[in-house]
């Protein structure tokens, strides 16, 4: 067909995704001589040093090919020239810029200058391509320009079962929960950490709970041991965690409402936070195409902990749920703005929120900022007192789910303050707990039922279910065993 193979390959994307693994990869199936260095490695004070190391290294390469040359952190090396002129008052462009800038130059004539090297494929990593010289990007020097992106449930599960061959793991722990859950989670150190919990703790292999334990670790951060909650603090935590969680389930019982629902709640303290809650993840497609009423259940469940402290304290509510009310503010100024969502549409003079200012100085890499810019085409805001409408809109939209949310927790009053007394006496309390207890206290139970038990703070029929439910399985593998 007389195509050209590709001459240079720029691997991209975020810091630990698997670039430089995709070219040990590549190393190990070229079958070919395979050069490895660094960016860094070129970037030296001394004069010529660095570009002399570019010649040495192409001219190995050339004389062995074909051949396979990768150069890991590129944007060490070719990170945007700025050039000397007589009007650059940069104190920045120094020797050690000038010969950074010779050693990129030296790289750009190696790559397809006058002298082609056929026969040799050039690799390079960065996890920054908005620094690259625009020189360096364009075809013919890196024809290929792959995006490597962080994997999704299924890779992550795949690279979690990979690192739990290297651990003992009970068989009982699932996973594919994890993978669900954990999107950019450090997966190895996940185990890792998982295993040292285990030791501490004498076991003789990684259980459930221990990677539980090892996520809270990694994402929240280690038990806080200073600190001593009052029974007070301890209230109005749990009582915020419980009325977020809980106005997810009921909104997902009677509205089919597509909002994740709560794994579990802890009110341990832990890094920064007094207490945690952590939510099962929805698959990625959910996320993708988002629905007006999905959002708008998202939101109500932001306010969930702020109705539950007035449902069980009445307006003597406190700062324990001011975070989630942050997000709940900004979710609605979302809905409104960005996303369009509401009857009256039309938001006039907002920018647009996705064009960001450039952060690096020097010419652009496309049109779009000067084709903008220089015609002025930002149409200047018609509606001067938009910032008032929009603050109006958003505070009416709360208002409105905030009082849905209020209601929906009213009904079950006495399931939302057992689940309280119960997450207080354990101390962490699973999603399935939190179900039994809504099937147990039905809407409009009085909460006097509720007073009159002796232990308010226990659950000791769903404790016995769960014993019956591992007799039953532990029964029912040994007779499959017989079979």
């Amino acid at each position: 067909m007389g195509i050209k193979p590709p001459h240079g390959v720029l691997l991209e994307g975020p810091p630990g995704c698997g670039k430089t693994l995709v070219a040990k990869a590549i190393a190990g199936e070229a079958g070919v001589p395979f050069y490895q260095m660094a960016g860094s490695e070129f970037v030296e004070v001394l004069v010529g040093v660095g570009s002399a190391r570019i010649r040495d290294l192409f001219k190995r390469a050339k004389v062995n090919k074909p051949s396979v040359i990768f150069i890991d952190e590129i944007d060490a090396l070719a990170t945007r020239r700025q050039g000397l002129s007589s009007e650059s008052t940069n104190d920045l462009y120094n020797a050690a810029t000038q010969e950074r800038e010779t050693t990129l130059n030296q790289l750009l004539i190696e790559l397809d200058g006058f002298d082609t090297g056929k026969g040799v494929i050039f690799l390079g990593a960065t996890n920054r391509m908005d620094l690259l010289d625009p020189a360096l990007l364009r075809p013919g020097r890196f024809d290929r320009k792959i995006r490597i992106r962080p994997p999704g449930a299924k890779g992550r599960l795949a690279i979690l079962k990979v690192h739990a061959r290297k651990v003992k793991m009970s068989p009982t722990v699932d996973l594919s929960s994890y993978a669900q859950n954990l999107p950019g989670a450090k997966l190895a150190q996940l185990l890792q950490e998982a295993a040292l919990v285990a030791v501490r703790r004498g076991h003789g292999s990684i259980l459930q709970s221990e990677v539980d334990d090892a996520v809270d670790r990694l994402t929240v951060g280690p038990k806080r041991v200073g600190i001593e909650l009052g029974h007070q603090g301890q209230c109005r935590r749990a009582t915020t965690e419980v009325g977020t969680a809980m106005t997810a389930y009921l909104l997902k019982r009677y509205e089919d409402a597509k909002v994740e629902s709560c794994e579990r709640i802890s009110i341990i303290p832990r890094g920064q936070s007094l207490s945690q809650i952590v939510f099962h993840r929805l698959d990625d497609e959910s996320y993708i195409f988002e629905r007006r009423p999905q959002l708008l259940h998202r939101l109500q469940v932001l306010l969930g902990g702020r109705a539950a402290e007035e449902v069980i304290y009445g307006r003597d509510t406190s700062r324990a749920s001011v975070s989630y009310l942050a997000d709940a503010s900004w979710l609605a100024r979302k809905i409104l703005t960005i996303w369009n969502m509401e009857k009256s549409m039309t938001i006039h003079g907002e920018p647009p929120p996705w064009r960001k200012r450039v952060s690096f100085v020097g010419p652009r890499l496309d049109f779009e900022g000067s084709l903008y810019d220089d015609y002025d085409l930002i149409e200047p805001p018609i509606n001067f007192n938009l910032d008032d409408e929009v603050a109006q809109r958003t505070e009416e939209l709360i208002c409105d789910m905030y009082e849905r949310t209020v209601s929906l927790l009213r009904r079950h009053h006495a399931a939302l303050l057992k689940t309280v007394k119960v997450l207080l006496d354990k101390k962490e309390i699973s999603g399935e707990q939190i179900e039994y207890i809504l099937d147990q206290y039905p809407a409009e139970t009085p909460v006097r039922h509720l007073l009159e038990e002796e232990s308010p703070g226990s659950l000791p029929f769903f404790e016995m279910e769960r014993e019956c439910d591992f007799e039953l399985s532990l029964l029912t593998e040994s007779k499959r065993d017989l079979h």
